[in-house]
């Protein structure tokens, strides 16, 4: 099995595509902080600069139009600012970690290229005409398949490392390397403002960020083994993943729909205390995910066993 693994994790890496998608990841993460720190106007006064941020928070309040998560995540700026005035806790800057925090939406690009390199990693066989060689291999179709499920998803992974160690590497550039000690305010599941480590807090959000990744790689890959045909997987995965950022939203309305992976694929939100509905929690948002990616994966090994390859 091992050997299958790294066949076919050579087989991605030796791709044109893959050093394309490589070389665009870490260009747009680059590029990504490095306009962050252009951008960036210092601040003077911290408490006038709270003061400020309170007066328009508390009029984007006053906006009948606000969708229910917008209208928390106001709030909840809101009453950290407010809890920074009382107890002259100043914000954290200077930190790499923090700005890797503040840039969760990167976690998007990971996905978008994961999807790509799942929905070729089977269909290329078949249009190629090399799945027949494979399959006169002693191994059995099962290995074979979970074989190149494992090594795109290690390569999501590998992907999602990157993003990482890039966004880091740039922002110590500008802000050194960071107090792994360093704390900040977030809210907890109770919504009570506390203390907690930033560091610890960047490496839950995007260490778990690896199953929503994982869930939308394992969609593209299901798709491409019953359709034969990387386009349609990429187009209906990025479509799905299109339509799921909305279902976040929607899912404030319609409780039954936080039963649908998409409307738990932003782990992000759990940092911040924005969960779609009060009942849902990360365990919740988290099984839901996992029950999808065994059918998804259950789904293809069927189809790939039957499968007639002539």
């Amino acid at each position: 099995m091992i050997g299958l693994i790294s066949n076919e994790m050579m087989k991605i890496v030796n791709r044109k595509l893959t050093w394309i998608i490589l070389f665009l990841l870490i260009a747009i993460t680059a590029g990504s902080f490095v306009m962050n720190k252009l951008n960036e106007e210092p601040v003077s006064d911290w408490r006038a600069e709270q003061m400020e941020l309170m007066e328009r928070y508390q009029g984007q309040l006053e906006i009948d139009e606000l969708s229910p998560q917008m209208y928390a995540d106001t709030e909840n700026k809101l009453q950290i600012a407010n809890y920074r005035l009382q107890n002259d806790i100043a914000p954290v800057s200077g930190n790499p970690w923090s700005i890797l925090l503040r840039f969760s939406g990167l976690i998007e690009m990971v996905i978008i290229f994961a999807i790509v390199i799942a929905a070729d990693v089977v269909s290329r066989e078949y249009t190629s005409g090399t799945i027949k060689l494979l399959l006169i291999r002693p191994h059995s179709r099962s290995k074979i398949l979970f074989s190149k499920y494992i090594s795109v998803s290690l390569f999501a992974l590998g992907m999602l490392a990157l993003l990482v160690i890039t966004g880091y590497c740039v922002n110590a550039i500008f802000y050194g390397f960071g107090n792994l000690s360093t704390t900040d305010l977030f809210l907890n599941s109770e919504g009570k403002v506390t203390e907690m480590n930033v560091f610890l807090q960047t490496v839950k959000m995007y260490g778990l960020s690896f199953l929503p990744i994982l869930s939308y790689v394992t969609l593209s890959f299901t798709i491409s083994t019953i359709l034969r045909n990387s386009a349609l997987a990429v187009g209906i995965s990025l479509f799905i993943m299109i339509v799921g950022n909305s279902i976040i939203e929607a899912t404030s309305y319609l409780p039954g729909l936080k039963y649908l992976p998409f409307a738990n694929s932003d782990i992000s939100l759990y940092i911040f205390h924005l969960p779609a509905r009060p009942e849902m929690t990360l365990g919740f948002s988290l099984s839901v995910l996992v029950m999808y990616i065994l059918v998804l994966a259950g789904l293809s090994w069927q189809v790939f066993k039957k499968r007639d390859t002539a």
